[in-house]
């Protein structure tokens, strides 16, 4: 009977540990799931980041900070419910966005071989998508997302982070949030 009490207690101390350290962060300040909060615009949304290769990371931002990179834009309407968010936001308007935030990180302008290469998607949220069953995956009204690639074409690191407004009004904000989450990034 002793003995059944101390394997209990030891049970429930070792699933108390576990079931408390899980949702804790790592060191980077990035939670395992992907949710990030890092930094203050990231706590504002719902924000997703992944790195897949950090040092890369750092000569990509090197690359950003001297000028280098290029980088392509999409959209993508919703299917099952009426597209109305691209009556009001314009990819052009957008690629500004990103041109304007991109020139503050921009220390010299050393040419280089090499390039940065990133893409960006505007992504409306299909709030009639059959797959879409909470009431919390209908509260967003799209997101931003970037995803960064190194020489060889591979990607380095991702960032999604969402918008409320439904004429894209917050749009900017998730966009300037996206590139600093990727400027700031240091593991």
């Amino acid at each position: 009977m002793k003995k059944n009490l101390i394997i209990l207690l030891a049970f429930i101390v070792i699933a108390t540990v576990i079931i408390n350290t899980s949702d804790l962060p790592s060191q980077t300040g990035v939670p395992e799931s992907g949710k990030a909060k890092r930094i203050e615009c990231q706590k504002k949304t719902t924000t997703f980041e992944r790195s897949f290769g950090d040092e890369e990371i750092k000569i990509a931002q090197d690359l950003l900070m001297s000028g280098n990179f290029s980088f392509t834009s999409s959209i993508e309407k919703s299917i099952y419910s009426e597209s109305k968010l691209f009556e009001y936001v314009k990819l052009q308007d957008t690629d500004k966005i990103v041109n304007e935030e991109l020139k503050k990180y921009i220390k010299s302008d050393i040419k280089s071989e090499k390039n940065l290469k990133f893409r960006y998607n505007i992504y409306e949220n299909d709030i009639k998508d059959p797959g879409k069953k909470t009431k919390k995956s209908k509260l967003y009204a799209g997101y931003v997302w970037f995803e960064f690639k190194n020489e060889n074409n591979k990607t380095i690191y991702k960032v999604q982070i969402d918008f409320m407004d439904k004429k894209g009004a917050d749009i900017a904000n998730s966009i300037r949030c996206c590139i600093k989450s990727f400027m700031t990034y240091n593991k």
